[in-house]
């Protein structure tokens, strides 16, 4: 059963980062739900001159303010509140940066794909009673229900586009859909 766990891990996990590339590279639907900016140079400009670090940004932001006292903290969430209701609202990732190595990635990538895979047949092997397909519908549902959990909440607080989050909960069902195919073959109970 081990070694059944292992392919599926090791196979699953190579289906999902394959069909990850087609998805991304290949396919035209990412692409289309994603905006560019108009002068993209001065916008780098700018994000670089006021990003000190790494990491996430909101605006507006204002009331996570140290040293604030309660009076103080209140009025900054009033006035966020207030500029949130104007617009615009950004949430986002900054890589001051940029990317050290394109392979590594590419490599962490295909370790968190093989990583799912394992969780994957994991919660298959908790299951029992399920033919290839009903198994294979199962990687497929919880793909879907991944993105569910974390693509619904960034549609409804940060204003991911419709179309964008569209295509994530397709591409996640597809994704685990297809390597459901592989992981279902391996990950399966017997009595």
């Amino acid at each position: 059963m081990i070694k059944s766990v292992i392919l599926g891990t090791i196979l699953g996990g190579l289906v999902a980062f394959l069909w990850s590339f087609i998805s991304w590279e290949v396919l035209p639907f990412h692409q289309k739900a994603v905006h560019t900016f108009q002068n993209e140079d001065e916008v780098l400009a700018m994000i670089a001159s006021h990003t000190p670090e790494s990491g996430n940004y909101l605006l507006p932001s204002g009331a996570t303010q140290a040293g604030l006292n309660a009076e103080q903290k209140k009025a900054a969430q009033e006035l966020v509140i207030q500029k949130m209701k104007k617009g615009p609202l950004m949430f986002a990732a900054v890589r001051r940066g940029g990317f050290d190595s394109f392979a590594r990635t590419l490599i962490t990538q295909l370790l968190i794909q093989m990583a799912s895979a394992l969780l994957l047949s994991w919660l298959l092997l908790q299951t029992t009673g399920l033919s290839y397909g009903r198994r294979v519908a199962f990687c497929a549902v919880v793909g879907l229900t991944a993105s569910v959990i974390a693509d619904l909440p960034n549609w409804n607080w940060w204003g991911f586009s419709g179309t964008y989050t569209l295509v994530n909960l397709i591409d996640y069902t597809l994704t685990w859909l297809f390597a459901g195919v592989v992981v279902a073959k391996f990950a399966k109970r017997t009595v």
